[in-house]
Formats: structure tokens, C-alpha cells, sequence
């Protein structure tokens, strides 16, 4: 099985040895992995010279954000298997070639997912490790602004799922959460007992901006009453018209709870 990784990337300088260290991360794995890089409004020239030889790259003329950004890598990917990663953080050695040992040791999954850590901490694990059926991960983030219950960057995606599901949720910032809700409400997947992802800490994170917290709650509250639709929709067609009642958030932003998996 062939596993496309897509980073969107907007070539800043201070991530561009990032950049390069997330790609030699990948090569750890035993299986086919193609990365696809999306490079956000600026000239591919800019990219360091030995990337532009080991992966495939796409750019775009004008900035497009990431979510179109990853949006575009999907359509060229030509993995059998998807995942993402940020252009300033790197993969565990083996992390592809566990998530795909997982999907194969299940008849039914169409993902599979780990742990993330940070140069900090270990992100907290909120879901055990296991088969996982569809609208579980949802279930087990109880408001937006509660903590995420796992890291989207840790997904692994049958490619058709993912592009059924949309792909990317088109958000300012969020997007991937968007999409890992979606994913895991719609199909049943597997979560591995192994930390697959790491979340670089430093200045230039976009979560260090005065507007983040701002944006990522209007984006939370988004993905959550995605995957509460989608739940709904799912309990109509599985028991004539019963559907399980909800509460949909209203009226003010709840405050963020930082304790998340952010990865």
C-alpha cells in the first residue's frame, strides 16, 4: 500500500530546515511514501534544492491558506492511504508503517490514528487505544471546548473516504480538525498505543499569535456541529427516524481549554 503524506508549506525561512527534517523523517517507514508538498503563494525556486527531488510539489500563484492548500495536495496525491503534516514538525520512526499494520490486522477500519507528543509533554490520551466505530472520537469531545480527543495530524485516511467526506473543512485555522471529525463519525477506524507525531514548539507557531485562541474557537465550534450532523444523519437511516438529541452549541464562545491533543 502506497501512503501520501501532504504538508502545505509557505516556505518561511525560519522552517525551511524544519521542512527538510520532516522529509527525512518519513523515510523511516518500510512502505511506499510519497510526500506532497504545497507550497502557499510563493515561487517553488524557494524550496531547498534535495526536496524538490524527493517529493512532489505542487505551488500556487497567490495564497491560498491551508486548508485549500491541503485540499489541493489531495487531488494530487497518489497514495492509496492519506495523511498531513505541518511543515514544522516530524514523524516517529515507523509512525505510516503502524498505522498501516493496524488497518491490517481490521476488517473494518478506514483509518487509523496514535499519539502526539511536543517538545514539552506528552499530549493526553483521552481515547484508549483500540477499534474505534464511527461517531466514537466525537462522543468522547463532549463540548468545543473541551479537549480535543485526538491529534488530527495523527489520521491516516483511505484516500476515497477522505475525499467522500470533502476532504479539508474549509476554515481559517481547524481545518484538520474538520476533517478528522469528519472522518471518524462517518467510518469506524483504529487507534494504535504508540505516539506517531511531534509538535515542534517555537516562536513562529501560528498558535503563539494574539488572534489564535480567537479562531480556533469559532473553528472548534464548527467541527463539533459537523460531527454531530453527521451522527444525526447516521442514527435516521439505522433506526427509522430516532434520532439521539444533541446540543448544539449557541449564544456565546465557551473559553478554550488548552489541554488538548493539538497535533
Amino acid at each position: 500500500m502506497s501512503v501520501s503524506v501532504i504538508t502545505p508549506t509557505r516556505l518561511l525561512p525560519d522552517r525551511l530546515d524544519m521542512l527538510v527534517e520532516l522529509n527525512a523523517s518519513l523515510s523511516s517507514n518500510n512502505c511506499d511514501v510519497e510526500h506532497v508538498i504545497v507550497i502557499d503563494g510563493k515561487d517553488a525556486a524557494n524550496l531547498p534544492g534535495d526536496l524538490a527531488k524527493q517529493a512532489t510539489i505542487i505551488s500556487t500563484a497567490r495564497p491560498i491558506g491551508q486548508a485549500a492548500a491541503r485540499n489541493l495536495g489531495l487531488v494530487i496525491a497518489r497514495g492509496n492511504w492519506i495523511t498531513s503534516a505541518d511543515d514544522d514538525d516530524w514523524l516517529y520512526p515507523l509512525s505510516i508503517d503502524k498505522r498501516l499494520a493496524a488497518i491490517n490486522s481490521s476488517q473494518a477500519a478506514k483509518w487509523a490514528a496514535g499519539y502526539c507528543t511536543d517538545d514539552h509533554k506528552l499530549d493526553p490520551i483521552i481515547i484508549a487505544a483500540g477499534p474505534s466505530s464511527a461517531g466514537d472520537v466525537w462522543r468522547a469531545w463532549p463540548t468545543p471546548k473541551a479537549s480535543i480527543p485526538l491529534g488530527p495530524t495523527t489520521l491516516l485516511v483511505e484516500s476515497n473516504l477522505l475525499k467522500s467526506v470533502g476532504g479539508w473543512m474549509g476554515l481559517p485555522q481547524g481545518e484538520d480538525i474538520g476533517m478528522m471529525i469528519a472522518v471518524t463519525s462517518t467510518a469506524p477506524g483504529i487507534i494504535v498505543d504508540s505516539y506517531v507525531y511531534h509538535i515542534r514548539i517555537h516562536p513562529g507557531q501560528m498558535t503563539k499569535t494574539t488572534w489564535f485562541d480567537e479562531l480556533e474557537l469559532l473553528s472548534r465550534n464548527a467541527a463539533w456541529a459537523r460531527g454531530e450532523n453527521i451522527i444525526k444523519q447516521s442514527n435516521k437511516l439505522t433506526s427509522n427516524g430516532s434520532v439521539v438529541s444533541g446540543s448544539v452549541i449557541s449564544g456565546s464562545i465557551p473559553t478554550l481549554n488548552h489541554a488538548s491533543a493539538n497535533c
